[in-house]
């Protein structure tokens, strides 16, 4: 025999889609019962707890408006002390983020439970919070707070205490924070306000020193206009020299070019006679140029005079001026330190005029305003009895048709011709139909 005979005819693939979806309506029409109560003790359950066990929750909404919200937080724009100073002074400006995180706070719910005189037995911050919920309405500077309870005179209450609470601790934090700032700024400034004493001290004990900037200033300029007049005058006199020093070079040349002695012819008794004699000219510019190289003396002697008075004047001045720059630097210094001090204390009283100004400011009623208050709710949000009975019909046909085929699977045992065939895979030859007994005896007869 071969292999298609001993196992039979093979038969076609659709052949057994069509005999398991068979199959698994015959299982669910067997097990039919067990489905239907089962999802009907489901759907009764559910009933039975939505309508006689579970409270009813009431949920109570009321509305706030932020009028001051940033988009972000701000960072400091400006630079140095000024900048440091001015974040201490301003208003915190807060995002909307903020806002929302400031109502979902154990700190203001304890505020709400102490208002409220709630038992802080049955009513701890946290479980409070568990009640509220508030959310930033997109696109616009709203919050929504829902606050759930099953009593809905107090889900009331607390929302309503939600708000008065909220604008009393933002205006308490802007106080305690503007109060911290004032107190801050005015030590800042009492401490400059020393500080800047102690420079003036300084300031003055450096000026009244004998030689002071002021002296050596005045001694600097005595002694620059000095060697400034002594300096035009030696120049005045190199350019004299230098006159003098060519007109004996001229008188020199030209008494060298005369002769010392002339001839003269004088009549006398014997006749005319001819006799040498001093040359006039000569002796004339021989005395002009003694007096001309006199004067030549009296000049160099100037001139060297003049140098030596002005090498001095220079070696003092020098010496002065490093002086003078070494005590101005100083006196610099210490104007600036004190100009310095004086502006930061400036800066630091006005800052804390501000701050006393912005402290003043009740930051709760001006930065956020109750829209809408909350009124008592008259229709309870939970349970939702139909949505928790189809839920429980829904979940209720899933794990009872599940728990079918699971049993059907767990049984073993043969109640059908088909059942030898799936579980001993034997082929049936014959059947032996059930007969009433009653019926046999009868037809007997």
């Amino acid at each position: 025999m071969n292999e298609q005979q001993k196992n039979g005819p093979q038969r076609p693939a659709f052949t057994e889609d069509v005999i398991d979806l068979r199959a698994y309506f015959k299982v669910l029409h067997k097990w039919r019962k067990v489905i239907a109560l089962g999802t009907f003790l489901a759907v009764l359950t559910s009933g039975i707890l939505s309508f006689f066990i579970l409270q009813p929750v009431y949920e109570a909404k009321t509305l706030l408006m932020v009028t001051q919200a940033a988009d972000r937080q701000r960072v400091v724009e400006q630079d140095g002390l000024e900048g440091v100073v001015g974040t201490l002074s301003r208003i915190p400006v807060m995002t909307m983020n903020t806002y929302l995180g400031q109502i979902k706070s154990e700190a203001l719910m304890d505020r709400v439970i102490a208002k409220l005189g709630l038992d802080r037995a049955l009513y701890e911050p946290r479980h409070l919070l568990e009640m509220v919920d508030a959310s930033v309405i997109k696109d616009a500077n709203l919050i929504e707070v829902r606050v759930r309870h099953t009593d809905p005179v107090l889900a009331r209450d607390i929302a309503n205490a939600i708000n008065t609470e909220y604008l009393l601790m933002l205006s308490d934090k802007n106080e305690e924070q503007m109060a911290r700032s004032v107190d801050f700024l005015e030590r800042q400034r009492d401490e400059a306000l020393a500080r800047l004493d102690e420079a003036q001290g300084k300031l003055k004990e450096f000026e009244a020193q004998p030689r002071s900037v002021a002296v050596l200033e005045a001694e600097f300029t005595q002694k620059s206009e000095d060697l400034a007049r002594y300096k035009s005058r030696l120049n005045t006199a190199v350019i004299e020299l230098q006159q003098i020093s060519a007109g004996v070079a001229r008188m020199q040349e030209e008494l060298n070019a005369t002769p010392q002695t002339i001839s003269v012819e004088r009549s006398t008794d014997e006749g005319v006679v001819t006799a040498r004699e001093p040359n006039p000219v000569y002796a004339t510019l021989s005395e002009r140029l003694s007096e001309r190289k006199a004067a030549q003396a009296e000049k160099e002697a100037e001139v060297q005079a003049l140098t030596q008075l002005i090498a001095g004047l220079e070696g003092e001045t020098s010496v002065l001026l490093a002086e003078l720059t070494t005590k101005r630097a100083g006196l610099d210094r210490l104007r600036d330190e004190v100009n310095r001090l004086d502006a930061t204390a400036n800066l630091l009283a006005q800052k804390v005029t501000e701050t006393q100004i912005a402290r003043s400011i009740d930051l709760g009623q001006t930065s956020v305003v109750v829209v809408s208050p909350a009124n008592t709710p008259t229709t309870p949000v939970k349970p939702n009895k139909k949505l928790n009975m189809a839920v429980a019909l829904v979940l209720g046909l899933m794990v009872f048709v599940g728990l079918a085929f699971v049993l059907e699977h767990l049984d073993y045992t043969i109640k059908n011709p088909e059942d030898v065939e799936r579980h001993l895979e034997l082929p049936v030859l014959g059947v032996v139909p059930a007969v009433d007994a009653r019926a046999a005896q009868r037809s007997t007869y």
